[in-house]
């Protein structure tokens, strides 16, 4: 279980933060003001992010494996065709942080080094948040040991820092396969995530507040009384010349089961196709690891 002991202060005093999840039952997603101290982390990760992506390509490649499956470090996408991706990203976790500052000692330049450091940092103060949405959820849906494993989990959360370049369509209508989203922060509006109606309506993440959503991993374990919440990213006049940089953290625990994502693509459905599917049918887009 994870130690809030060994947490600096200034984190435990966010463990009081409380998440109202009703929310999840009419609009599909929790809104959440961010408490000072996580809402400064957030701020000095985005301005770090963007910093980091002004450095040359061959610093950023520095810290790649050039692995898509894996997901680690710096990757740089520009795909063609109807489903292109025209945007860089980096992915990290706790369990990576220590490579990454090895590989950052190397690079002259300190705005990767302090990439990195705001990783690290926010991270930790992201942990009383995310636990307290873990705790609702164990809660109110009968899930006693969700909280535990979430936390247990910490180190292999995995962290997305986004960079769309521009362009016509940035990110397509999907769900997330993991288990929770926290959207951490966007630097233009254009984030949407469509309703129980079937309706596209903007979500409320700005530099005060962020919103938190189940994946299709949190629906399985729910067996579908928690929806993953269809969402996209559509450009604006602003984004189409300048690009958009967004954070987001996906939150998932170790389960015997996944989404089956050699089958079919998620982007490939109908949006908002798991809100009304029977829980026996939303089962079978799973396969045991």
């Amino acid at each position: 279980m994870f130690a809030y002991s060994k947490l600096p202060f200034y984190i435990l005093v966010l463990h009081t933060i409380a998440v109202d999840i009703s929310t999840l039952k009419t609009d599909g997603f929790v809104r959440v003001t961010y408490p000072d101290a996580l809402r400064t982390s957030v701020h000095s990760a985005m301005d770090s992010w963007k910093n980091f992506c002004a450095l040359p390509s061959e610093e950023k490649l520095a810290l790649s494996k050039n692995d898509r499956l894996r997901d680690f470090g710096y990757m740089l996408r520009k795909d063609s065709g109807p489903r292109a991706d025209h945007k860089e990203l980096f992915h990290v976790s706790k369990k990576d942080i220590e490579e990454l500052k090895i590989r950052t000692a190397k690079i002259k330049d300190n705005r990767a080094s302090a990439f990195i450091f705001a990783i690290d940092h926010l991270i930790d103060a992201s942990v009383p948040l995310v636990r307290e949405f873990a705790r609702a959820i164990s809660a109110q849906y009968s899930l006693p040991d969700f909280e535990t494993r979430v936390i247990q989990s910490k180190d292999r959360w995995t962290y997305r820092y986004l960079h769309y370049f521009g362009g016509d369509i940035l990110a397509h209508a999907h769900t997330d396969r993991g288990d929770f989203t926290l959207h951490l922060n966007e630097s233009h509006p254009g984030g949407e995530c469509l309703n129980y109606e079937g309706t596209w309506t903007p979500w409320p993440v700005s530099n005060e507040e962020t919103v938190i959503f189940p994946g299709m991993g949190l629906q399985y374990l729910s067996e579908s009384r928690l929806k993953a919440l269809c969402h996209r990213v559509q450009p604006l006049p602003e984004t189409k010349n300048t690009g958009r940089y967004s954070m987001v953290a996906f939150i998932d625990i170790d389960l015997p089961f996944r989404y089956n994502d050699k089958a079919k693509r998620l982007q490939d459905f109908k949006p908002g196709f798991n809100y009304t599917i029977p829980h026996e049918e939303f089962k079978r887009l799973f396969v045991p690891y």
